[in-house]
């Protein structure tokens, strides 16, 4: 919404404007989150980007470094404009959706994630495009009232050579006026940066949310590992990735000590799986009587 000075806005207007009725507004949520993940792969596909990666003055000549980002995304109205005084000005975007927006951003941190999604996002896709989505948690996100279910789509770059689905940007347009739902079924770059996600992976994960959901933490811890241990092996199996190919055995050992092998664990597994472990232990194993399925994200 485009607003001037000689405008009032009133916040409950605002607040109840209903975007699922608004004519095509399933096909602009579905291009707006194909545009986020688009823009993923071509971070990971642009040479002069990666090239930082190889730099000795940042990788320390053994690459320590790599170019990484977080995305998140928020459906609803905001305010834009200029906000400053006479000594700056910027143009920015002012309301509780970009606020939330922000929030899913910074939650990708927690959960190990690239993206995440909030329910406001989810309620307008496609149903195509919501069978690519995960539902990783209900929470009550820090600075917000109501509860959320946040989403994910599974998005790695790490052993995938989006270099070899590279289009023209001709091609990459027309692909984009001619938009239809089929494409998350067929697009090169998401079935690649998703291939570490398997139908049992899903299957088990969805199995271990809904225990931890209802307040059945026990079983929910049982499914929860098994999910993470599911992605591991997919990964494992899959033998993109050499430094892993060396410690093939390892990698699918559950009490591995070696701190190598511990690491790799952790960064090939499946981050949500681990957060709502985590928190169920340190919750003391059980969940408490007034427990609602729904937790307070303990940050911003």
């Amino acid at each position: 919404i485009r607003s001037n000075s000689s405008m009032i806005l009133d916040a409950n207007e605002l607040n109840n404007i209903n975007l699922a009725s608004l004519p095509g507004i399933s096909a602009f949520a579905d291009r707006a989150v194909l545009g986020m993940l688009k823009t993923f792969a071509g971070i990971n596909r642009e040479k002069n980007i990666k090239k930082w990666e190889k730099d000795f003055r940042l990788g320390a000549g053994v690459d320590a470094f790599s170019v990484e980002m977080s995305f998140g995304m928020d459906a609803g109205w905001a305010v834009e404009g200029a906000v400053g005084s006479s000594y700056k000005i910027d143009a920015t975007y002012l309301s509780p959706h970009v606020n939330m927006a922000s929030r899913m951003m910074s939650a990708c941190k927690q959960y190990g994630l690239t993206i995440l999604l909030s329910q406001n996002v989810e309620d307008l896709l496609s149903p195509t495009c919501r069978k690519q989505l995960r539902h990783i948690d209900t929470v009550f996100v820090k600075g917000a009232a109501t509860k959320q279910r946040i989403y994910t789509f599974d998005a790695r770059h790490k052993g995938i050579d989006f270099f070899l689905n590279k289009r023209s940007d001709k091609i990459a347009d027309k692909n984009a006026d001619n938009y239809s739902p089929s494409l998350w079924l067929k697009d090169l770059d998401l079935q690649e940066m998703r291939s570490h996600v398997t139908p049992e992976f899903v299957a088990t994960y969805e199995k271990g949310l809904n225990q931890y959901l209802i307040g059945n933490w026990s079983e929910a811890v049982i499914k929860l590992k098994e999910a993470n241990e599911i992605m591991i092996r997919t990964v494992v199996e899959d033998g993109r990735l050499e430094h892993i190919n060396s410690m093939r055995g390892k990698m699918t050992d559950m009490n591995a000590d070696d701190d190598d092998v511990i690491h790799m664990r952790e960064e090939f597994g499946d981050g949500p799986s681990r957060t709502i472990v985590a928190y169920i232990e340190k919750e003391g194993g059980a969940a408490p009587e007034d427990w609602k399925g729904v937790r307070q994200l303990t940050s911003k």
